[in-house]
């Protein structure tokens, strides 16, 4: 059985043995917000756009959660965490961001339409080159690794999109989704492991919008990439094998393994799910999981 991401799937069904789907009706996807898009405070603080526009371009950031910058504390898998998207139209000086101290490496996604598009930094790459010098039309990526305020010059002669990306290995402080703390607690558990350590809560609530959706909590996996969720008929999976052979939707990959982090659930029903599965793809095995006692 080939798993796919819920983002790559045109419509959505259960996914049973053999890989074949029991689930006969067709569901449109929906967005997860899986992907975090984010701006770099200190540790803790909400994030906010910077109100000064930057000179011929355009910031965006959405604040989706926080990676901590106490190096005690325990450290996850690397992830990507977006600290600004920025979008214009020849040359611009935009504000400058913050890079986490703790941070591994931060990127540059750069995209062009026409003729050339330089990206250069203040403090530059330790390496003295532009990290982006590209023709158009064309994308690519630029990484780096110092630290610290960082401010961008931008030459260009059409337009362009320059997304700044960090990789963090720190917790995922993810805050609750709005309203998550009046919506009705439809069911939680408790993760155990399986083939590897899990612990923490998972919890699943309904909106006042009607949405579903999923918040785990004090939440620790081991450590690894290529991990994803999996809604689950399985009663109480004690094995990769009980994991596998239930019928199961794919919600996406998993954010962080270490923190607390948010999902929004897709039209399902509910009532068919009974547990929570982390899924180790390259290898193929349940790393733990959670129980849920839903509907009748």
């Amino acid at each position: 059985m080939r798993l796919r991401c819920l983002s790559e799937l045109g419509d959505l069904g259960w996914i049973g043995r053999r890989g074949q789907r029991l689930w006969a009706r067709d569901l449109r996807v929906v967005a997860a917000a899986l992907t975090l898009a984010v701006s770099v405070p200190a540790c803790g603080e909400s994030r906010t756009t910077d109100p000064t526009p930057a000179t011929g371009a355009t910031a965006q950031t959405t604040m989706a959660g926080t990676a901590s910058t106490d190096t005690t504390l325990q450290r996850g898998a690397p992830r990507w965490e977006t600290v600004v998207t920025l979008t214009g139209t020849g040359a611009a000086n935009p504000p400058a961001f913050p890079i986490l101290r703790d941070s591994l490496q931060w990127r540059v996604r750069w995209r062009c339409e026409t003729r050339t598009l330089r990206v250069t930094t203040d403090p530059p790459p330790r390496r003295g080159l532009p990290l982006v010098d590209g023709a158009c039309p064309a994308s690519g990526e630029g990484f780096a690794i110092v630290t610290g305020d960082v401010r961008l010059t931008i030459t260009a002669t059409g337009p362009w999109e320059v997304i700044v990306d960090q990789q963090v290995d720190t917790p995922l402080r993810e805050p609750p989704f709005e309203g998550m703390a009046t919506a009705p607690l439809l069911a939680e558990g408790a993760f155990y492991p399986i083939e590897k350590e899990a612990k923490g809560t998972a919890r699943l609530y309904k909106r006042a919008d009607g949405a579903s959706v999923l918040r785990l909590e004090d939440f620790e996996v081991s450590n690894n990439v290529d991990l994803y969720v999996w809604l689950s008929e399985a009663t109480a999976p004690r094995t990769s094998a009980d994991a596998v052979a239930a019928p199961h939707v794919v919600l996406g990959n998993l954010k962080s393994t270490v923190g607390n982090q948010n999902y929004v659930l897709p039209d399902i029903p509910l009532e068919r799910v009974r547990s929570l599965v982390v899924w180790c793809e390259p290898v193929r095995i349940a790393y733990g999981a959670t129980t849920f006692s839903l509907g009748p």
